[in-house]
């Protein structure tokens, strides 16, 4: 039987010592013999010369060790802002994560960035504070400033703070004075409670705690049977080969083992710093890397694996190299590539209009890291333009675009729906068509040019974000459909969509901290209140949220404000609505029916000549057109060819007889100009699946009720509902603790009521069946737990909070009385 296998991420703000804490686990766990340190530039894992001459992690990299009988694979990733799209990455093969601390400092802006993106994960997480050698604060003083959850677990009253976590705890606590590691586990998993150590890396101390406690506290991950991994790096050795960095997430996996159509494994090592191990086989949790595949790109999955989440930190500005003078930008094409595949996030792009390369950038510190890099690849020195916030636009309602493309000898035709999504979800890609519609290699290749790219928008040509695209009729010829026909056509119905939509442009915002004294309070809210930042202010401390744009480099004036007394500190927001949304747009002067390269018009053809239509000309002349009025209804209608359509069809691919000596035509054929009938996707039945007990929790009409009422009671609520609404509905209700329990469900026509065997909880019943249920129905689940939420998201289907459902329920149980006394 395989050893357990844990994967560990080290993350923290810069200069809290993660590298120095791995190399005393390293130490600890006699993987090497003696200790280095970053400021002697000898560390273990970082040795890239421009990491020793910094002193700081640039490159996440893997080590890994035995300890306690479990294999544990660790991944050093880098502190400083500039690279946290580096460290996010990784986190998605994370099993634990443990935040690093400097007791000296405490909590730090990037700290708490780091946090969100554990807690946007899902990513259990323990707690160690480091430098406690040389702290002047004491562990109550350092806990008082972490959230309620985070427990020290090396006092003697940490059971009772454990046991708070959760009911199950709790009643553990109770009977027996004692809280067994499963259900430790447990709260740890779900977030619930954080385990805290304290310790000092550089001098060797709580470290062996807190090695026990990765192996204690870890869940035992039973992967599938069937081969699956994940992409989550792409790098490149010191001989220039590709390495593929993975983590194997089901079955086995073997040298020379192909892993799609055209690519195998030639090599496999397991890394420790800057060495590696070469193996003929791994199993299943472990993480090791490739070489021979050239084609994988960070966050694909592999064999049943699905891709990893779109990452959420990503560059709010964007920059043009500056090359020496007679220096051709092409000669840097195969660089930037290479870049590109080891950091998406760079986002590098040439320009061929513009004969120009531009990327993302977080900061100075990856500039000169870039610049560096370049010049070793390249000897050229390569600069970088001022830079400029970049934007992103979305849309405020739902619409539907429509491309079709249709020059001499091609065909494709594409509709999409276009709808908004709340901030920071990012783009999604979907298809509502039946294969019986449309087959499922067009298909694959409309959502692959989705994907392919970032869509400029119409106000000022910056990305799209926070919109779900949905594939709703499509069309192609068998004859005439080239490659990069559906391509056209897909591009130019979203360039429509956006011209009929609502736009809305948006920026990066900063939450922010300002330390000022009390002489030049008034003068700084004036300011803030001038750069469109919204405050709040508590004694001499100021807290916000403001533009990026109107805050960059704020010190530089808070010093001049307060004659050098203001501190200013800030981190990344997200996007929000452009406060000078139309000064900006005036700015930008994008005319996006003048851009040639992202066309809003379609292209059709008529008397073997292919012609161009502007975007709001193309409904009248789509060949795919509802019966119904509301040109806008997809679902549940059926689309027909007319006579007139396909006998102009059959002309242009040269149906129609021209010989002019028609005397020698022995026999004239017929042309079939009866009505085709295309079926189209049904409407699929609406289905909701509510987490039980997590709106029992969450419903403030049931709190104060005892259990078994609280239940039955949302039971009758939610039957009326459905009967109401006249949809589907699945109550998934908890029993994984409850012994010898088995899995059991009852019907009451289209209302289901299931409860969970033991040891299986309501969300990962629903996370399990999620797939199964999507196929037959319109899915809805009902949770605020934020893992099953991201779950939803991520298979397409749409989450309503509990307080959402309470309304409706309750409403519509209201109205039902109603109408029930006034019959």
């Amino acid at each position: 039987m395989d050893k357990k296998k844990v994967t560990v991420g080290i993350l923290a703000h810069v200069d809290a010592g993660k590298t120095t804490l791995i190399e005393s686990m390293l130490y600890q766990s006699h993987q090497i013999r003696t200790l280095g340190r970053v400021d002697h530039q000898d560390a273990f894992l970082d040795f890239d010369d421009q990491e020793r001459q910094r002193g700081i992690t640039i490159f996440s990299k893997e080590a890994h060790f035995e300890w306690l009988d479990t294999d544990i694979y660790v991944i050093d990733t880098p502190g400083h802002i500039d690279f946290s799209a580096e460290m996010e990455r990784s986190l998605q093969v994370l099993d634990l994560a443990i935040l690093l601390i400097n007791g000296q400092d405490g909590i730090q802006s990037h700290t708490k960035t780091i946090w969100n993106c554990l807690e946007h994960y899902q990513i259990p997480t323990i707690v160690f504070v480091n430098k406690m050698d040389i702290c002047f604060r004491s562990k109550e003083e350092l806990l008082n400033d972490l959230p309620n959850t985070c427990i020290d677990f090396g006092s003697t009253d940490y059971l009772e703070k454990v046991a708070l976590a959760n009911e199950d705890c709790l009643n553990a606590y109770i009977e027996t004075h004692t809280i067994s590691p499963a259900l430790i586990q447990q709260a740890i998993y779900r977030r619930e409670c954080f385990p805290c150590f304290f310790g000092s890396a550089l001098k060797q101390e709580g470290i062996q705690p807190l090695m026990d406690a990765i192996v204690q506290y870890s869940l035992d991950k039973e992967y599938p049977s069937a081969f699956g991994a994940l992409v989550y790096k792409i790098s490149m050795d010191e001989k220039g080969q590709r390495l593929t960095h993975v983590k194997i997430t089901g079955g086995t996996c073997k040298v020379k083992q192909k892993i799609n159509e055209e690519e195998k494994i030639d090599q496999i090592r397991l890394y420790n710093g800057q060495g590696y191990e070469s193996v003929q086989e791994v199993s299943a949790g472990t993480i090791c890397v490739w070489t021979g595949p050239s084609h994988l790109e960070f966050g694909q999955g592999i064999g049943w694996q699905t891709d990893c989440r779109v990452p959420t930190l990503e560059s709010y500005m964007h920059y043009e190299l500056v090359l020496p003078s007679g220096v051709d930008p092409l000669s840097l094409i195969d660089v930037c590539a290479q870049l590109s595949q080891e950091d998406p996030q760079l986002h590098m792009v040439y320009d061929e209009k513009r004969k120009k390369i531009t990327l993302r950038l977080m900061g100075p510190i990856q500039m000169e890291v870039l610049s560096k890099r370049i010049y070793e690849k390249t000897q050229i020195e390569v600069g970088f333009s001022h830079g400029d916030v970049l934007f992103k636009e979305t849309i405020q309602a739902p619409v539907i675009g429509k491309g079709h493309f249709e020059p001499l000898r091609h065909y494709a035709e594409v509709h999409l729906q276009l709808e908004p999504l709340a901030r920071h979800s990012g783009m999604i890609y979907e298809s509502e068509v039946s294969t019986n519609a449309l087959p499922q290699n067009w298909q694959h290749l409309i959502l692959t040019h989705l994907k392919e790219k970032e869509h400029p928008g119409i106000l000022t040509g910056s990305p799209l974000t926070d919109m779900k695209i949905t594939l709703i009729a499509g069309k192609g010829s068998i004859k005439h459909t080239m490659g990069g026909d559906f391509r056209q056509a897909t591009y130019r119905a979203i360039r429509q969509g956006l011209m009929q939509a609502k736009n809305i442009l948006l920026e990066p915002y900063y939450d922010f901290t300002i330390q000022v004294p009390q002489s030049s309070l008034s003068r700084v809210l004036y300011d803030l209140d001038q750069r469109h930042a919204k405050v709040e202010v508590h004694d001499h401390t100021i807290t916000g949220k403001g533009p990026v744009r109107t805050l960059a480099n704020y010190q530089n004036e808070l010093t001049a404000i307060s004659k050098g007394l203001g501190t200013f500190s800030c981190r990344l927001a997200g996007y929000d609505i452009c406060e000078d949304a139309d000064t900006i747009i005036a700015q930008k002067a994008y005319d996006p029916e003048k851009d040639r390269r992202h066309p809003t018009g379609s292209i059709f053809c008529t008397h073997g000549a292919g012609f161009y239509v502007p975007w709001n000309e193309v409904d009248d002349y789509m060949h795919i057109q509802p019966k119904s009025e509301n040109s806008q209804s997809y679902r549940s209608v059926k689309y027909t060819i007319s006579d007139e359509e396909a006998k102009r069809v059959f002309e242009r691919t040269n149906g129609k007889n021209t010989n002019k000596d028609k005397h020698k035509v022995k026999k004239k054929k017929k042309i079939d100009l009866e009505k085709v009938e295309i079926q189209p996707q049904t409407i699929k039945p609406e289905c909701l699946v509510v987490d039980g007990y997590n709106q029992i929790f969450g419903w403030e009409s049931l709190k104060g009720l005892p259990f078994d009422s609280a239940r039955d009671r949302l039971i009758d609520l939610l039957s009326n509902y459905q009967g109401y609404r006249n949809c589907f509905l699945i109550i998934v209700f908890d029993a994984y603790r409850v012994k010898d329990s088995t899995h059991r469900s009852y019907k009451k026509g289209d209302l289901e009521v299931i409860f969970t065997k033991y040891d299986e909880t309501a969300d990962s019943y629903i996370e399990k069946h999620v797939s199964a249920w999507k196929k037959q129905y319109r899915l809805i689940v009902a949770s605020s737990d934020g893992l099953i939420q991201n779950t939803i998201l991520a298979h397409g289907c749409q989450r309503m909070s509990a307080r959402e459902l309470e309304k409706r329920a309750l409403s519509t149980n209201a109205e039902a009385f109603k109408t029930f006394h006034t019959l």
